[in-house]
């Protein structure tokens, strides 16, 4: 038997993740289909690093009637379709020490609410080491999910990240698992190449003809892959199984990207500018603000209807020089100091104004009378609840959406009695998954989604 090697699974991976969501051709519905169906939920998780200022969030606490403090001002003209999640706890100490790294580590897999296993990442503080979690995170199970119900959606998540292009356990957020199984998700970090990935506008029928060949020699290859792999398969042991099985998921991903996209109206190309190096510093803004675009118009094309998108990873020590600052975010967040937290309110009061352009962009897209803000669900979290502190209890995290399921236009304070896991459960509510009542390692959850939401 012809021996099936780790290069035939890159060289069939790297060549042919492709999506297509204009080839009309391609989409047996009739024309007027798409106007009919109901738009469906979607979800995006935003990430910030490094906490906040816990006593400076508001200066009123009434559900209705609370008060921004400083740094969450600039959603002040967006209270009405904002719920404020104040005071979740991550509760890592509920696991052995042996299954936790550190609470910038820990807290950077929120998403993975899972404990972490062995690997060779220095744990701050100690002569310890440890690896990645151990289990999916919810970008990923939610993603997983939306495909055993519409196996049509070709994209499970899109994960993106500014900046930095180095993988490690300090900026991976986003974890495949399963349960039991260490598996990081390499974000995407250059918005141009993501964007040529997962969009083609064409609408050239010779163009579209010398497409669909490809495709098909494509699918092709994809089959002897696959034929490969099941003969293989009989002759691993469990652990190899495991890898093999892996392998064999991400070419069903690949194959869902062969498929048309059924995207509606606004379903549009995007113009992304003038290039810039998504790696520098100075241009950290305008590769956020691609993502942005990119996302919003996945949703509209129904790429996906799971992202995850990261300012940047857990430790992360951007100079931002446009504020005027010398001295990375993540060192000025270590001080605890009088005038490091008026910095550090000053770095969250410029990421949550330029956080507005998502929810702007999503509203600019037209969809079934209304938009595809209507439809989704933005999550903004943190892996701390302050910075200096280095806290898991305290968390807070902001829901924005334009979907009346959550009631919105209030402040709940869970005054850590529930956790960041059970709001995860309520993020697979509004997915529509309601059957799911915990999500992630049962210690770090009450068992039930947030209550006093909807």
């Amino acid at each position: 038997m012809k021996r099936l090697n780790r290069r035939t699974f890159l060289r069939g991976a790297g060549g042919i993740a492709i999506g297509l969501p204009l080839l009309n051709i391609m989409d047996e519905r009739p024309v007027g289909a798409q106007a009919e169906t109901p738009a469906p939920r979607r979800i995006l998780f935003s990430f910030r690093p490094n906490g906040d200022e816990i006593a400076k969030r508001f200066t009123a606490t009434g559900e209705t009637a609370f008060q921004l403090g400083e740094f969450l001002a600039p959603l002040d003209p967006y209270r009405a379709d904002l719920l404020f999640l104040n005071r979740l706890d991550k509760r890592y100490g509920k696991m052995g020490e042996a299954e936790r790294a550190d609470n910038h580590q820990q807290g950077g897999s929120a998403l993975a609410p899972w404990p972490s296993g062995e690997g060779s990442y220095p744990i701050g503080g100690t002569d310890r080491k440890i690896g990645y979690v151990k289990g999916p995170s919810a970008d990923y199970a939610i993603g997983e999910r939306v495909l055993a119900k519409d196996k049509t959606v070709p994209h499970r998540h899109l994960v993106f990240r500014v900046g930095q292009k180095n993988n490690d356990i300090w900026n991976m957020h986003s974890h495949g698992g399963p349960s039991g199984s260490q598996n990081p998700i390499p974000p995407e970090t250059d918005p141009y190449a993501a964007y040529a990935r997962l969009f083609t506008f064409n609408t050239d029928p010779a163009q579209q003809a010398a497409l669909l060949e490809r495709i098909a020699k494509k699918q092709s290859a994809l089959d002897l892959v696959t034929e490969e792999a099941r003969a293989l398969e009989t002759r691993l042991g469990s652990e190899d199984k495991q890898r093999l099985a892996q392998h064999s998921e991400a070419i069903r991903d690949i194959e869902r990207t062969l498929t048309a996209a059924r995207g509606g109206l606004g379903c549009a190309p995007i113009d992304l500018g003038s290039k810039l190096d998504p790696y520098a510093s100075d241009s950290h803004l305008a590769i956020a603000k691609l993502f942005f675009k990119i996302s919003a118009m996945a949703f509209a094309c129904d790429l996906t209807r799971v992202v995850q998108f990261n300012w940047g990873g857990n430790t992360n020590n951007r100079v931002y020089k446009n504020l005027g600052l010398s001295e990375g975010h993540h060192d000025i967040s270590h001080k605890g100091t009088t005038d490091s937290f008026t910095t550090i309110r000053g770095i969250h009061k410029y990421l949550w104004t330029e956080s507005l352009a998502l929810y702007e962009a999503l509203k600019e897209i037209p969809e079934g009378g209304s938009n595809v803000w209507a439809n989704t669900l933005v999550v903004h979290w943190n892996e701390l609840g302050q910075g200096d502190s280095h806290t898991i209890k305290d968390n807070l995290v902001v829901f924005a959406s334009g979907s009346s399921h959550f009631r919105r236009g209030r402040l709940v304070d869970f005054n850590n009695g529930a956790s960041f896991s059970d709001m995860l459960a309520s993020c697979f509510h509004f997915m529509g998954f309601e059957d799911v009542a915990t999500f992630g390692d049962p210690r770090l959850a009450s068992g039930a989604p947030l209550s006093g939401l909807v």
